[in-house]
């Protein structure tokens, strides 16, 4: 990740705007770390400035609200360095990954599948594209096709968006998002085909793979009659979890293949067949059609806290109900009515992070979009009586 290393930054006088980038605020928390809030081109977020052993300071993005470009990230930071006059002592900023700073018309936010995306034909999906071998192939072959891959490695999804625009391959949207909360977004009934070629493994952690029985059911619900899902991997381990997740259906059409060939191959596959490592497919068919639902809305707060009384009572603290949790992990105090508080909530195993924004007594989510999934609507209702047990 874009990073430098300095000896001293000098204080700014928030807001300031240098060049393209602006600093609204500075906010620090009692464990000494600091975070400025920058935006450029509309893109927000916060940078991350943390003490090391040696007296020298770590100047990073911070991982909640970094953006899926790298190259915004990278142009802030440098007006970051410049304008706080620091010296750096190390830094793996590269200059040329950023001469023409601009969002990709590939790159979708999660905001956009819930209250923009007109489904106007068929869509297929892959999940964890990697390398993005296999996606740009089929979006190549099957043009009349809506693509969509889902990716959280970014220099993958960079790597994706740059052959989309070097290849006019104009049926590929891609988003940064867990793929087991984005299947709550789609309507029903509009999918041909889902791919999850290798997946993480998840071996020792099973509770993490993509696959689970309310994965699979909601793959089918998006599903049309005859759309399939369709797991590759060279895991026998996860092999076999998938297909007995998919024999606890009441009824499944369910095909097997090893060691088939196909048209085109991951660079991770090409290595593993020299290896000699066997390949396994799982391929489920849909055979229902499924019932419209309502798309997700996003959360919102409709109350005013006391920022003070919040910092003077917070704790590093877990909260549990059933099947999903919050963690309030750290505050940060930008003045005296106002902060951040970085927490982590949803369901046991799969969650956001994010940070709740306090600004004179107003209370909003940073990243805005967080979207009213089952387990995050319950952890929001959880969040709202922390706030009036401390409030009231």
């Amino acid at each position: 990740m874009p990073n430098f290393h300095t000896q001293t930054l000098k204080p700014l006088s928030y807001p300031c705007t240098y060049k393209e980038t602006t600093f609204s605020y500075e906010a620090h928390s009692k464990r000494g770390n600091k975070l400025v809030m920058a935006s450029m081109q509309g893109e927000h977020l916060l940078i991350r400035i943390h003490q090391k052993e040696d007296g020298n300071l770590l100047v990073k993005g911070d991982k909640v609200t970094r953006p899926t470009q790298a190259s915004f990230l990278q142009k802030v930071l440098i007006d970051f360095r410049d304008v706080s006059e620091a010296k750096e002592i190390y830094s793996n900023i590269e200059p040329k990954n950023f001469l023409e700073v601009k969002h990709s018309p590939y790159l979708k936010e999660i905001d956009f599948f819930a209250n923009h995306f007109d489904v106007k034909g068929e869509i297929w999906i892959e999940i964890g594209f990697g390398s993005g071998r296999h996606l740009l192939h089929q979006a190549k072959k099957n043009p009349h096709i809506q693509f969509i891959g889902l990716e959280i490695h970014k220099p993958s999804i960079e790597q994706v968006l740059k052959q989309c625009e070097l290849q006019s391959i104009e049926n590929i949207l891609v988003v940064d998002y867990d793929a087991r909360l984005f299947m709550e977004f789609l309507p029903s009934n509009v999918v041909g085909r889902i791919f999850v070629h290798f997946p993480v493994p998840w071996d020792k952690k099973p509770h993490r793979r993509v696959f689970s029985a309310a994965f699979i059911e909601e793959a089918l619900r998006v599903l049309h009659v005859k759309g399939t899902l369709e797991l590759r991997t060279d895991s026998p381990l996860y092999f076999e979890f998938t297909f007995a997740q998919m024999m606890q259906l009441s009824r499944a059409d369910v095909h097997v293949k090893k060691n088939a060939e196909l048209e085109i191959t991951s660079k991770y596959e090409d290595r593993w067949r020299k290896m000699e490592k066997d390949i396994y497919d799982v391929i489920l068919t849909n055979e229902v059609a499924s019932e419209p639902i309502s798309k997700p809305d996003t959360l919102h707060f409709d109350m005013d806290v006391d920022f003070r009384k919040i910092r003077d009572t917070f704790k590093d603290e877990l909260l549990r109900g059933e099947g999903f949790f919050v963690h309030f992990e750290e505050l940060f105090e930008i003045d005296e009515q106002s902060g951040l508080i970085r927490l982590s909530f949803g369901a046991n195993e799969r969650n956001e992070k994010c940070y709740i924004a306090i600004q004179k007594g107003q209370v909003s989510y940073l990243p805005d979009a967080i979207l009213a999934t089952k387990s995050n609507r319950a952890a929001h209702t959880l969040i709202k009586e922390w706030f009036h047990g401390i409030c009231d």
